[in-house]
């Protein structure tokens, strides 16, 4: 039986008198990213991109033997990421599953197999909640050829990690976040990290759109209304998704920062609100963990522990549940379940109930 072709795949390519670029390799054929190999990161997002782009217009097949797991995950990502809010982080969940499961099929999908591609993600440095949202990634892709391409024979199941509990200490104190917001401040390749901060603590705003901010109405991702105090969260003309991306009144405190901030950079044409010298970010790496590790951090941790510590801070402070919720952009369950013991009046008339 002849070797199945490896998937699209990242090498490293050495030539005598030419600089060092990674490569896409895939099939016999080889493109340059244009990365040097100080930009790894930069290779694995045009990697990305290429698996995305990648499609054989699919045959209507059912038997479990037949189908490859990267086809099934190539069709759903020309077909189905598209039409999401969130694809790139589906070819971002979907590129190490192609790695990965390269020559197995889906008769190949099972608690074992799941469980050893848990070990090598986990090998990876990353956490299994990660490798769960990249078999959830998996799951969803067997379920579309199912529902568009199929029926198959029999749905393989996808088993991934529990999902983790809610860290009930997971928030930053106020002092915490002051000494994080001084050490950004002094390094000029760190300053966006306080801008983040500051944003995260007094919005809850999610950090992706948190990046995606700009001082005017865009497309690209909300903005600020400082003339009405108003945090827009969806860019112009986007749809709801199950991710809440509600309006939300600017804190007292943190207006006097965005409006300075403003002043800035409007001065040198910059309508991110957080960049890196002017430059969009997409997403913060090292700078994040540096800063935290600067500031004597005992644990690692990323920039979404901003919006665990908006909410406790809102609670804290008496806000009531609803109020948290429609402010944040939670539901008043999450809210109240996975952070209601921080409310003064948590279990307020339980705990003074007369007993018989």
């Amino acid at each position: 039986m002849p070797q199945r072709p490896k998937g699209p795949r990242l090498y490293l390519r050495t030539r005598g008198g030419r600089d060092p670029v990674w490569v896409i390799r895939d099939r016999g054929r080889e493109v340059s990213t244009g990365c040097g190999p100080d930009n790894a990161s930069g290779a694995e997002r045009a990697l990305q991109r290429d698996i995305g782009e990648k499609h054989e217009p699919p045959k209507r097949q059912g038997s479990l033997d037949k189908l490859f797991i990267a086809d099934v995950l190539n069709v759903y990502l020309k077909e189905r990421a598209p039409k999401v809010q969130n694809k790139d982080f589906l070819i971002y969940t979907a590129a190490p599953i192609i790695e990965w499961w390269e020559g197995r099929k889906l008769e190949d999908v099972r608690a074992s197999t799941c469980q050893d591609y848990v070990t090598w993600r986990c090998s990876q440095n990353v956490s299994d909640q990660t490798a769960r949202h990249d078999l959830k990634t998996m799951r969803a892709a067997i379920k579309y050829w199912h529902a568009n391409y199929g029926p198959l024979d029999a749905v393989p199941v996808v088993t991934m990690p529990a999902k983790a509990s809610p860290r009930e200490d997971y928030w930053l104190s106020r002092s915490e976040v002051a000494r994080r917001i001084k050490v950004a401040r002094k390094h000029p390749q760190r300053r966006h990290v306080a801008r983040m901060l500051l944003i995260g603590v007094y919005t809850g705003t999610r950090p992706g759109a948190i990046l995606g901010l700009k001082w005017l109405p865009s497309t690209a991702g909300g903005w600020f209304d400082l003339e009405t105090r108003t945090l827009h969260r969806r860019a112009t003309g986007e749809r709801g998704t199950i991710k809440m991306k509600p309006k939300a009144r600017i804190h007292n405190r943190l207006l006097p920062h965005l409006e300075r901030w403003k002043r800035l950079d409007a001065a040198l044409g910059i309508t991110a609100v957080v960049h890196y010298q002017g430059v969009s970010i997409k997403k913060l790496r090292r700078s994040w963990g540096s800063v935290a590790e600067a500031a004597g951090a005992t644990r690692p941790d990323g920039a979404h522990i901003c919006r665990h510590t908006a909410v406790t801070w809102l609670l804290q402070a008496g806000v009531s549940y609803h109020e948290t919720a429609g402010f944040v952009g939670m539901s008043p369950e999450t809210v109240e379940r996975v952070y209601g013991h921080h409310h003064p009046d948590f279990q307020k008339n339980a705990a003074k109930a007369k007993r018989g």
